[in-house]
């Protein structure tokens, strides 16, 4: 048998001591023997969920109280119902007289030997009676208003313990699977009875609307299979799998299925009698030790609904009425951005008693409404962009609107931002100082009715995402920027796009750059690794070895350490060069003495722009790759494919990684990585 003080001590052995908190910056996750960092890891993942397809940007990490008395639950489950087990078998009667005492809920009771442990932990065991304590003090914000619901609709008010069970009456409740809310709705599911979700608002999470969703749910599952514990294990695995399992096995006994290999999932087979457990606890809380005396429970969260006409952080609100930020947050949890959506007018809850307060303070919301105003995020577009025309920082921009990560914001959503300072419109102002972004790309030549545009990726670019706003295949995208379509789009790349010679940026909605207000070059050329060491103050030049030399000499001598010259001339670390050797070093523009000029970067060799080792280094202007056909304004210029005595590139092979197009592809880089990081050995000490 186990005891309450075994359960906590195999969990503790099993949860290190930063988890007993629940997930933070300071948990950590075990894999295999070893526990790794979870902050850690999110940032290396850059907070991407392990696993997550190409086309998700980013998803909403889970939120669950009481994390550690569900580890303990699950550690019970485990250790009471092991995987593989011995299967749920029913018994004629409750095994102690306690339990046949129990007033029945208005589900259906089959006893068993699950149901018999479920209620044994929840009254005997301190994990459970903490975990079932704080369920029931929670109930007392919101039992009596469900139960009216699910009795307007027509189905048991016991199953206001599926809720129970589901999110401990918690409405802001997220899995890891992305089920959200009190009745823990998945996306597709919510979409079906009606629960709305955007940037702004997910319904999942509103008390009223999804306790009506549920019980349409319920009714439904329970109309198709007429049994209320078929239709529960349907809530909580999908009725088609259900529905699979009874036609695989030939049975429509939910504890026949129970007891067959591969019949139900484990975590379904539990689910049944956890929640007939957590009903017949709701129905007897005096006799199980959580009567008045034993617990008190919350009040009753009572409110108003009042319109407000534009969008109002909610914080705010709570400061105007005087009133719990929390609990105002949490009655208006729908509204996952903590205010309320720009662009329409929009239903509040406020507590009842703040309802004369809230008139009151109508002059000052109208204040607030009058200094915010709205924008358009456009495709590609960074937030760091938009802060800066409306002169508050990135950080100020996400506050204001609350946003978690970069990748949520896709092209369409509006956002709020002020209207003093006003914005400043186009990527930069005439005369500013900042260089021309950096557009390296395979040489690519548009064809007869196309225009090449180019655009920058941000964390909420996806290929679905970029091929509805540019109107292209994801495969043309890869093929013109030599892209690997199996690996994540990073922020910050910038693709070059053929597009339609009529293509309005404008009704797209998506933030495009015309050539000339990018430096563009070709990747892996000269043009390219000069205009991308000019950045950061360096220039490129070449040093040929001397006697005694060695690649720490070397890098000593030009403020590069071994790591960087082995990175930039491709050679191991441990290999000194020979007398004569070319060596490719990046330098101070004041410290070039004792260099040449650099040799062509690797496969640019015979290229037309490296004629002649003596001229003086080509830049950006001198490298540039053709903008258009002629009368574009290009009138004069040969393609560097024209000049090698071969077709130029085209939309259909330019940029095919492999491919040649009648001899080599100029455009390819073989290294194909950054170009070196050449600070001081002592500038990365403590990295």
């Amino acid at each position: 048998m186990w005891t309450a003080a075994v359960v906590v001590a195999w969990l503790a052995a099993l949860v290190p001591p930063a988890l007993a908190k629940g997930p933070s910056a300071a948990a950590q996750e075990r894999v295999g023997p070893v526990w790794a960092s979870s902050a850690g890891r999110a940032q290396v993942r850059s907070d991407r969920p392990d696993g997550n397809a190409l086309h998700v940007a980013w998803v909403a990490p889970p939120h669950v109280p009481d994390w550690e008395l569900h580890q303990a639950l699950a550690a019970f489950e485990r250790a009471s119902f092991p995987e593989g087990g011995a299967a749920p078998s029913l018994i004629e009667a409750p095994p102690e007289p306690w339990m046949a005492e129990l007033e029945r809920p208005a589900l259906p009771v089959r006893w068993n030997d699950r149901l018999v442990d479920y209620l044994r932990y929840f009254r005997d065991r301190d994990p459970g009676r903490a975990l079932m304590r704080g369920w029931l003090r929670r109930a007392g914000r919101y039992e009596r208003r469900l139960r009216a619901i699910l009795r307007e609709v027509g189905v048991p008010e016991d199953l206001v313990f599926v809720a129970l069970a589901e999110s401990g009456f918690d409405p802001r409740v997220r899995s890891r699977v992305g089920a959200a809310g009190l009745w823990q709705f998945m996306e597709a599911t919510g979409n079906v009875y009606g629960l709305h979700q955007d940037f702004w608002v997910d319904d999942r999470f509103d008390v009223e609307k999804s306790s009506y969703a549920a019980a349409a749910y319920l009714t439904d599952l329970h109309a198709r299979f007429g049994s209320w514990e078929l239709a529960l294990a349907a809530y909580n695995a999908g009725y088609g799998l259900v529905m699979k399992a009874i036609e695989r096995h030939n049975t429509n006994s939910f504890w026949a299925l129970a007891k067959i290999e591969s019949g139900l999932p484990y975590a379904t087979v539990n689910y049944v009698p956890k929640i007939v457990a957590a009903a017949l606890v709701g129905r007897n809380r005096g006799a199980l030790g959580y009567g008045p005396k034993d617990l008190t429970p919350d009040a009753e969260l009572d409110w108003v609904e009042v319109k407000l006409a534009r969008s109002t952080s909610l914080s705010e609100l709570a400061r105007l009425l005087d009133t719990d930020a929390s609990r105002l947050a949490e009655i208006n949890a729908a509204f996952i951005r903590g205010r309320t959506p720009p662009e329409r007018p929009t239903t509040v809850r406020i507590p009842r008693d703040k309802a004369q307060a809230f008139a009151a303070v109508r002059p000052e919301l109208e204040a607030l409404w009058r200094s915010e105003g709205t924008v358009t995020v456009k495709h590609g577009e960074a937030l760091a962009a938009i802060a800066k025309r409306h002169g508050i920082t990135e950080k100020q921009l996400r506050t204001l609107n609350g946003i978690r990560d970069a990748a949520e914001v896709v092209g369409g959503v509006v956002l709020v931002v002020p209207v003093d300072p006003p914005p400043t419109s186009g990527h930069a102002a005439a005369g500013d100082p900042e260089p021309l972004p950096l557009a390296a790309v395979p040489e690519l030549v548009p064809g007869p009715g196309q225009r090449l545009v180019f655009l920058e990726t941000n964390r909420a670019s996806t290929p679905p995402d970029l091929e509805r706003a540019l109107g292209v295949r994801w495969s043309d995208l890869v093929r013109w920027n030599d892209l690997d379509p199996r690996a994540r789009l990073q922020s910050g790349l910038w693709l070059q796009v053929l597009v339609p010679e009529g293509f309005d940026a404008s009704a797209r909605n998506v933030e495009i750059w015309e050539p000339a207000q990018v430096e563009h070059v070709v990747r892996g050329s000269r043009a390219h690794l000069e205009a991308e060491l000019r950045r950061r103050g360096k220039v490129r030049r070449g040093y040929r070895a001397r006697s005694g030399d060695t690649l720490a000499k070397i890098g000593t001598r030009f403020d590069l350490t071994v790591g960087d010259l082995s990175r930039i001339n491709q050679v191991p670390r441990e290999r000194d060069p020979t007398v004569g050797d070319l060596l490719v070093v990046y330098v101070d523009p004041k410290h070039t003495k004792g260099t040449v000029t650099a040799p062509a970067p690797i496969g640019f060799e015979g290229h037309p722009s490296e004629d002649g080792v003596d001229r003086a280094p080509s830049t950006a202007e001198s490298a540039r790759v053709p903008r258009g056909k002629p009368g574009r304004g290009d009138e004069g210029h040969t393609t560097k494919a024209e000049a090698r005595g071969r077709k130029a590139s085209t939309a259909e092979t330019a940029g095919v990684p492999g491919a040649k197009d009648g001899g080599e592809d100029p455009g390819e880089d073989p290294r194909d990585q950054d170009p070196g990081d050449e600070r001081t050995a002592e500038e990365r000490v403590g990295e």
